[in-house]
């Protein structure tokens, strides 16, 4: 759905605009028109994330729990990260994007239900530390068919990596085997590479006041990865100088991702991230 109000907007702005002389321009003419060099720069900015974090991890005797992490285990729905990115315009048509958001939460709580974490069986009314260590990492290659000064609108391709480690630790049992108890720490570390495709849409405003789009997105089964995702970004930055602009938007992530085990167990899960975001933008 959000992908489709992206594109319905995109093109309905570009069908309201007056047909352009040329599509492309070039650098000298597109600084004079917006009044901001666009060869290469890059933000550093603030990320107010809400979580949705749903994960059911199976173990070799059996199957797991599907776990809210939010709601079972009163994992921070809400966090504030760091983000970075940066941008190189090779051509008038090419450009390569880049960006990375690191995170972390961690809570200890009391559950409510039995869990199966893996082979670990927590007991309803044991207290569980839950940790998560998480980072994405973007490289977004686009090419433009429009660049012409007032209108940038072309095609996205490239790799979202997400990275994240989930370990909860409290009195458990592992089952199968001896039944070992005791205080039982059990990490899984997730790694998704997932190739992408997608639009990008920026849009002169006035002078110096850009409004920008993205969304990318992706659904295949891979190397034993059957999944989806979309991410979806927006923002308005205003240069107060030449080179130095701020910005604010809202960003949007989902994963939905199952994984085959070798012990013919899965993983899955459901993972998303949004959020307000701010920025400084330098641009050279």
């Amino acid at each position: 759905m959000k992908r489709t109000v992206l594109l319905l907007a995109a093109f309905a702005m570009l069908a309201a605009m007056p047909a352009p002389a040329q599509s492309v321009v070039s650098a000298a003419d597109r600084e004079a028109m917006r009044g901001v060099p666009d060869n290469w720069g890059f933000r550093l900015g603030g990320f107010w994330q809400t979580f949705e974090t749903r994960v059911r991890l199976d173990g070799e005797t059996g199957q797991g729990t599907e776990i809210d992490f939010e709601k079972d285990l009163d994992l921070n729905t809400n966090r504030t990260a760091f983000q970075f990115g940066a941008f190189y315009r090779f051509s008038d048509h090419h450009r390569l994007e880049l960006s990375y958001v690191p995170w972390s939460r961690e809570r200890t709580a009391t559950i409510d239900r039995e869990i199966q974490w893996g082979d670990v069986i927590y007991e309803a009314g044991a207290t569980i530390n839950t940790h998560e260590k998480a980072q994405q990492f973007n490289a977004i290659y686009k090419y433009s068919f429009f660049n012409n000064g007032k209108v940038t609108f072309g095609l996205n391709g490239g790799i979202s990596a997400l990275w994240t480690d989930f370990t909860l630790s409290g009195e458990g049992t592992i089952s199968g085997g001896e039944n070992v108890s005791g205080t039982i720490a059990e990490s899984k570390q997730v790694i998704f590479p997932i190739p992408v495709i997608g639009v990008h849409f920026d849009m002169m405003l006035i002078k110096r006041l850009i409004w920008r789009a993205d969304d990318n997105f992706f659904a295949a089964s891979i190397s034993g990865y059957d999944g989806n995702l979309n991410e979806l970004s927006t923002s308005i930055v205003y240069f107060l100088t030449k080179n130095i602009g701020v910005g604010g938007g809202f960003s949007s992530t989902t994963y939905n991702i199952t994984k085959s085990a070798s012990h013919g167990g899965e993983l899955r899960v459901r993972y998303g991230f949004s959020g307000v975001t701010a920025y400084v933008q330098l641009q050279f």
